[in-house]
Formats: C-alpha cells, structure tokens, sequence
C-alpha cells in the first residue's frame, strides 16, 4: 500500500487459499469482481470473514469503483452498500 505499485497490490491481495472456495457463496461475486476491475481496482477480494468485499484501486478511481460495485450488485438482485475509504496514514491516535 505504502509504495502504490499497482501491479504489486493486484499481486500481493490475490488468494489462492480460501478465497476461490469461498467466493462461490457470494451471490454476484464474479459480476462484482469484474466491474470493481473494469472500474480501475487493481484487485477485489473477501475481506475477514465476509461478507465484505474490499476493492483496492488508485485514490481517483475509488468512487467510480464504489459505484461500479453497487450497480453489479444491484443488477444481481442485491442490496449492498458501498463506500469508498481513504488509507490511513497517521495510524491510531489518543486524543
């Protein structure tokens, strides 16, 4: 994350272990998945336990890719919702 090399992002959150047998369970993944990609993310995957779906792409693609996302889900009949979120880089704080 902290270099933004694209190509190491899509490389580096690809999963081979859980996530093809997982990603079966999740109504529309592949749609989604195509249209995070098409939209600009570098990558989609399950995030933790599901069913959230994180999408990583450059900082001027988030919204479009947040958007992209939604539609797919909605043309498969799905009510989701989708943010698009900024990295932090200050880590935590104690006020």
């Amino acid at each position: 994350l902290e270099t933004g090399n694209g190509d190491w992002l899509r490389i580096g959150s690809g999963d081979r272990v859980h996530q093809p047998y997982r990603q079966s369970l999740i109504k529309g993944y592949d749609a989604v998945f195509q249209a995070a990609l098409d939209a600009g993310a570098y990558n989609l995957t399950i995030s933790g336990a599901g069913p959230t779906l994180i999408a990583l792409s450059p900082s001027a693609a988030s919204e479009t890719v947040a958007v992209a996302m939604a539609e797919a889900w909605e043309n498969e009949g799905v009510t989701a919702q989708a943010r698009w979120l900024q990295v932090d880089r200050e880590g935590v704080r104690v006020d």
